[in-house]
């Protein structure tokens, strides 16, 4: 019962969520990538897309672990970020990874990255591994 209570409010979290979601273009991401000092747009766009589909306020989960995923990025809460309040490796709270503003998504992103590679993230493995898609003319 309380699984099926806890998969139930997953939906509403995440069907209240993307009705208000920024859906950036494949332009729009790469130019706040850019901003940030990014130089593989090839790999972070196919993450992102795979991860979440470029949508900012997408809360994924539960996952087996009971965890949640949040933001473009797709990042857990077990490790990065904290429920409510600030914490996690990346000492921020889940919840600001579900706006607009990206740039919080992005610098933790990049420390997941830098721990643990694209590999990091599931999305990227299965779908970007290998067979990365050419970056769109901006």
């Amino acid at each position: 019962m309380k699984c099926y209570l806890a998969i139930l409010l997953a939906i509403v979290v995440v069907t209240s969520h993307t009705s208000q979601a920024k859906q950036f273009t494949d332009c729009e991401f790469i130019a706040e990538l850019k901003k940030h000092g990014f130089k593989d747009l090839q790999n972070w766009l196919c993450l992102a897309k795979s991860e979440s589909g470029l949508r900012s306020h997408v809360v994924g989960g539960p996952n087996r672990n009971k965890s949640f995923d949040y933001g473009i990025f797709q990042i857990n809460n077990k490790y990065w970020c904290g429920e409510g309040k600030r914490g996690g490796d990346c000492n921020l709270n889940c919840a600001d990874l579900k706006n607009d503003n990206i740039g919080d998504d992005i610098e933790c992103a990049r420390k997941i990255q830098r721990r643990h590679g694209f590999k990091g993230w599931y999305g990227w493995q299965k779908k970007c591994q290998g067979a990365l898609p050419a970056l769109p003319r901006c």
